[in-house]
């Protein structure tokens, strides 16, 4: 049977899917009204910037305390300046990390929050945290084995859980997350 011949019912059935299938889309999230009209302007990326820095702060201790036993070489940060023709310097790597950390994530973030899972902000943030620690992990890996890669894949887990979990937070705090209607 062709879909122009199919019985009545089973057309209705169709409808009923689809209808509850757009239900579902549209409770999972806002609508977006007159008051998300401008969804990322400056005011949005300076606290996104000031967000990013709390949690970069949020993250150094972890950072550290993987450095302090052996789990995380500074070399790996000193390398980011190294890709920009640079050489390789620590301090230069530090100011590319933290301004990535204040520019490049918080902008993703806002930009995603809406669609991570989670109801609050702060679950959302450690969420965000937890998939760009995938990308860092492979990054800043130097050939830890053993115990060292297992104190480096937990502390730099946590450490940018805690980033994420902060930066979600704070802009929060001051700003709203912008809804989208995609």
């Amino acid at each position: 049977m062709s879909n122009d011949e199919q019985s009545p019912v089973s057309q209705g059935s169709q409808v009923s899917q689809q209808s509850q299938a757009s239900q579902r889309s549209q409770m999972s999230r806002p609508k977006a009204d007159a008051s998300d009209a401008q969804l990322l302007g400056v005011r949005q990326a300076v606290l996104g910037a000031a967000a990013g820095l709390a949690g970069m702060a949020s993250m150094a201790p972890f950072l550290a305390l993987a450095w302090v036993l052996g789990a995380f070489e500074l070399s790996a940060v000193a390398g980011l300046s190294d890709i920009v023709a640079l050489g390789p310097s620590f301090l230069y790597g530090t100011i590319i990390f933290v301004g990535g950390g204040m520019t490049t994530l918080p902008l993703l973030f806002v930009s995603l929050a809406l669609f991570l899972p989670g109801d609050a902000v702060i679950v959302k943030g450690a969420v965000f945290g937890a998939i760009v620690w995938t990308g860092f992990a492979v990054a800043f890996w130097t050939g830890q084995a053993g115990t060292s890669l297992a104190l480096f894949l937990v502390l730099t887990l946590v450490a940018h859980v805690a980033y994420g979990a902060v930066l979600g937070t704070v802009y929060a705090r001051y700003a709203r997350i912008p809804v989208y209607d995609v």
